[in-house]
């Protein structure tokens, strides 16, 4: 099996949307173990969370706008240039999520995490056209899950803060 064929074969999977919705929680694992300084939950949850597109099975039905937008991800990774480009940028954006949240920077982390959702739909409609809003659904989910559990322990984090200020 070469590159493409390998290539292709995990893009036919990765079109089930399950592989989608399952790397937001993959992403608050991985925040959650840079938050506690867990370097072998790093490495174990994005070795999860990168394969987790090999898992399901290829869909019998497949969104055509979603396959438009993997298709373009996948010539995206096809090209050697691109492919580089592409794994820098990720790797910048996930590096740069992983710092925030180990030196316990939660409000900076959930910048870098939202610019990063949004910035992956936005990038979708500018190079897919109206084929680009396929991921909307995936990422609002991402969003309002990451979202939320990040505001709940800001609150807590807050009032346990408060808390020991007062009895001191």
């Amino acid at each position: 099996m070469d590159f493409q064929e390998i290539l292709n074969w995990a893009f036919d999977r990765h079109l089930n949307p399950l592989s989608w919705y399952i790397r937001p929680v993959f992403l608050i694992i991985l925040v959650y173990c840079a938050y506690k300084r867990s370097m072998k939950g790093i490495i174990l949850t994005f070795f999860l969370m990168m394969s987790s597109m090999f898992w399901f099975p290829a869909p019998e039905q497949v969104n055509p706008q979603m396959e438009k937008v993997l298709e373009y991800e996948m010539n995206l990774l096809s090209n050697p240039v691109t492919f580089l480009i592409t794994i820098a940028f990720m790797m910048l954006f996930v590096v740069s999520i992983l710092i925030a949240f180990w030196k316990h920077s939660i409000r900076l982390g959930l910048v870098i995490l939202n610019i990063t959702l949004i910035g992956k739909v936005l990038l979708a409609l500018l190079f897919t056209g109206e084929d680009g809003w396929a991921p909307l659904g995936n990422t609002l989910f991402g969003l309002l899950l990451i979202n939320g559990i990040g505001l709940f322990f800001l609150k807590r984090i807050g009032k346990r803060d408060r808390n020991g200020s007062m009895t001191q």
